[in-house]
């Protein structure tokens, strides 16, 4: 495969210091800039889009394995797990849904992008330096799928040495190793957890395997970084526990690589991204001895595409012009094992774009409209403008607001998915808007935001018999509260809280599936100030509110009832640069279903051995 050739290609070279924008390490409130707001190089102070980072720091001190794991504490993002580590995710954004949220990796679309079955729950974090999160419409800079925000997974461009192994409940298992360009991880876990009426989920193993390679070298006046990462997965998919399939089985494999090509002069930085991605998915199940089982052919679904990124960044004494153009094309193949005729579906896919944004700089802050023309092979043509603000009030206050039009094209499984798809979609289309002010001053930071999504034609499955619909009008208005405490002897507090007080179906009046009304995040961190035995440990509580009306008579498909997650951690030095970890997940041993069927595990334990 030319991805896993282009790995070993990438471990023979020399590392070198990589060219800008080269993201931060470094906890949020000391970032300085950011790069998915507005493509480019930018400070976050300056940056109108509401944007929430998690760094490597945050990644490592709290045990983050996967990428959704990560984003379980930032504001309006919604996780629900399937089960413990290895697990699938649904999630929302600021009430949108997964397929209207842009999922990027290196500021290109990660694999399964087409067919919308990119999986943060076996995106492993190996390789990661930061997650970057854009809420609200940007389809201004990245196009289609973007209504709800963008989900950047930068990955590292020099890493430090590092090893780590961890072993846990359920015979979780791993092993992690960090070596300069090359980083490498390994997970197996039984996953046998007893369900609340006393029986055992079958058959819910799961192992994974990720590779990431990261080099870089200066030629003359070029920089040039060159990028790629594989994850294998393996596991048990048994089903929801009212209806069991312990012969069920999923296979996923995905392979990424891109190529960034920078030219830097006083007054502009021109990039040229050129990346590559493959999924397969292969899902089957043994009719012999499993009446559950409803794929007895090998179901089979394979994505290949192609990116190329051209854009220009030209720098002036009262702002910034930046344009550039996107092209993608990639095939997509559905096999749905014979349960369907047809059984095979294989289609091209097409995107051509060209965008344009100007920033205008003034005294008291800046502000900023584009627009960006987009045609998606035969779905259509469509033109995305936006604009937005920053007023910083004094050096404490700042103001920021943002209008836009964002859209969406049906992804592939929609559209073609043999006995699932429905080739007459039309394209959804929103109209987004959000309004935030914060003050620096006020404990550590203090934010107050609200937004709103008005969508047409907005594509959802019959909450009855599960086809694909669309409703005509749909309207989601929500509040997000933050605030923080600067640290005080190592100690440091943040909360946010998440009002999604409106997602409303306009055409029935009834509340969309899998929104909850409230959800929050509390935590409690400490990080030592000397080389005492206590390095660091902490605390958090996420809640998740009650998402809605039971929706019909089937119990897999209602709501799922609120609940609350506590997890926390345990760092003892065992050296000058050796560590012992302790964490615990679900101390308050909650038997919630997050997505209902799948109830969690209940208390688990994980120890942790690292050196640096």
């Amino acid at each position: 495969m030319f991805l896993s050739s282009a790995c070993v290609l990438c471990a023979a070279l020399a590392v070198v210091p990589s060219p800008s924008p080269s993201p931060s390490a470094t906890p949020l409130p000391q970032i300085a800039h950011v790069f998915t707001s507005d493509r480019v190089d930018a400070t976050l102070k300056n940056t109108a889009r509401t944007i929430y980072v998690v760094t490597r720091d945050q990644i490592v001190r709290n045990g983050y394995r996967t990428v959704a794991e990560a984003l379980s504490g930032v504001p309006a993002l919604e996780i629900s797990p399937f089960g413990p580590a290895g697990s699938s995710v649904n999630f929302t954004l600021r009430g949108s849904t997964s397929s209207e949220v842009l999922v990027l990796i290196d500021g290109l679309p990660a694999p399964g992008s087409f067919a919308n079955s990119v999986e943060l729950g076996n995106l492993q974090t190996t390789g990661v330096d930061r997650i970057e999160v854009v809420e609200g419409g940007g389809s201004t800079l990245y196009g289609t799928g973007a209504i709800g925000g963008i989900i950047n997974v930068i990955t590292q461009r020099a890493a430090q040495n590092s090893a780590v192994a961890r072993y846990g409940s359920f015979d979780d298992r791993q092993i992690e190793v960090d070596s300069g360009p090359l980083q490498f991880s390994r997970i197996v876990a039984a996953n046998a957890f007893g369900l609340p009426g006393g029986s055992t989920r079958p058959d819910a193993d799961y192992e994974s395997s990720a590779l990431h390679v990261n080099v870089g070298r200066r030629a003359g006046s070029i920089d040039a970084v060159l990028r790629a990462g594989i994850t294998s997965d393996h596991t048990g998919a048994p089903g929801p526990d009212s209806f069991l399939s312990p012969s069920s089985r999923e296979s996923n494999l995905n392979e990424n690589a891109n190529v960034l090509l920078s030219h830097k002069s006083a007054q502009a930085e021109t990039t040229l991204q050129i990346g590559g991605t493959e999924q397969r998915i292969v899902f089957s199940c043994d009719p012999s001895g499993d009446p559950d089982c409803f794929q007895p052919q090998p179901a089979l679904s394979t994505e290949g595409r192609v990116d190329v990124g051209l854009r220009n960044a030209v720098r002036a004494a009262r702002g910034q012009l930046l344009y550039g153009v996107d092209l993608s094309r990639g095939v997509v193949r559905s096999d749905s094992g014979g349960t369907s005729t047809p059984s095979i579906s294989v289609n091209a896919l097409a995107q051509t774009a060209a965008y344009m944004q100007q920033r205008f700089d003034a005294p008291w802050g800046s502000y900023y409209a584009g627009a960006r023309a987009e045609r998606d092979g035969s779905l259509g043509g469509e033109i995305s403008p936006s604009a937005g603000f920053v007023a910083h009030v004094n050096s404490w206050v700042s103001i920021k607001g943002n209008i836009a039009t964002a859209f969406r094209a049906p992804n592939a499984a929609e559209l073609y998915f043999p006995g699932f798809g429905v080739p007459t979609l039309r394209p959804e289309r929103a109209k987004v808007a959000d309004f935030t002010i914060a003050d620096a001053r006020v404990l550590g930071g203090v934010s107050l935001g609200w937004f709103a999504n008005r969508t047409n034609d907005l594509i959802q499955p019959d909450p009855v018999t599960f086809e694909l619909q669309q409703i005509d009008h749909a309207f989601i208005e929500g509040l997000t509260f933050t605030a923080g405490t600067p640290a005080y002897h190592g100690f440091t507090t943040s909360l946010n809280v998440t009002d999604l007080y409106r997602a409303q179906n306009l055409d029935t009046q009834a509340r969309l599936p899998n929104d909850p009304v409230i959800s929050s995040n509390l935590r409690l961190d400490y990080g030592a100030q000397d080389r005492g035995l206590v390095h660091a440990f902490g605390v958090s509580v996420r809640t998740s509110g009650q998402r809605g009306p039971v929706l019909t008579t089937l119990p897999l498909f209602d709501q799922p009832a609120a609940y609350s997650n506590v997890t926390a951690y345990l760092t003892l030095r065992a050296g000058s640069s050796a560590f012992v970890t302790l964490r615990a997940y679900n101390l308050g041993n909650e038997r919630y279903a997050a997505v209902n069927g799948f109830p969690m595990a209940g208390r688990s334990f994980i120890v942790e051995f690292a050196a640096k």
